[in-house]
């Protein structure tokens, strides 16, 4: 009994640790876009069928019956330091059999201060030196 008992707690320790979210380099892509999409929580795999398709499903675009559409959603995060860019176009082909589509994400934090220059060797600050980057 106590080894049936001991297996079930190291096996019920072994199952709990699948539970756990993590958080991945490419989390960003699960922001979305769109207010619709964005209002209903990401509800709108299923039925999105227009130029925010790519972002949710790529599968609607097969939807979009005219002529074209274009989308564009600026967001900032974390007080203006991030700044959440997409970038949309759609086009029914003529064939009425598919539909070209190119969108774009970005999420970047510009005017970063590259501080790594500032102090020479001797220990002399230099606040001249000081450059930015964007990532």
């Amino acid at each position: 009994m106590k080894k049936i008992f001991f297996t079930a707690f190291i096996l019920s320790g072994i199952f709990s640790e699948a539970q756990i979210i993590r958080k991945y380099s490419n989390e960003f892509l699960n922001i979305g876009a769109g207010a619709r999409g964005l209002a209903m929580g990401g509800a709108v795999i299923s039925n999105q069928e227009d130029v925010y398709s790519p972002m949710w499903n790529p599968a609607g675009l097969i939807g979009i019956d005219r002529d074209w559409q274009g989308a564009a959603m600026h967001a900032e995060y974390f007080e203006s330091i991030a700044k959440y860019d997409y970038l949309a176009y759609a086009k029914p082909l003529d064939n009425k059999g598919g539909v070209f589509a190119i969108s774009v994400v970005r999420l970047g934090v510009d005017n970063i201060l590259n501080t790594t220059q500032m102090i020479d060797a001797e220990g002399n600050i230099d606040y001249d030196k000081i450059t930015s980057f964007s990532q």
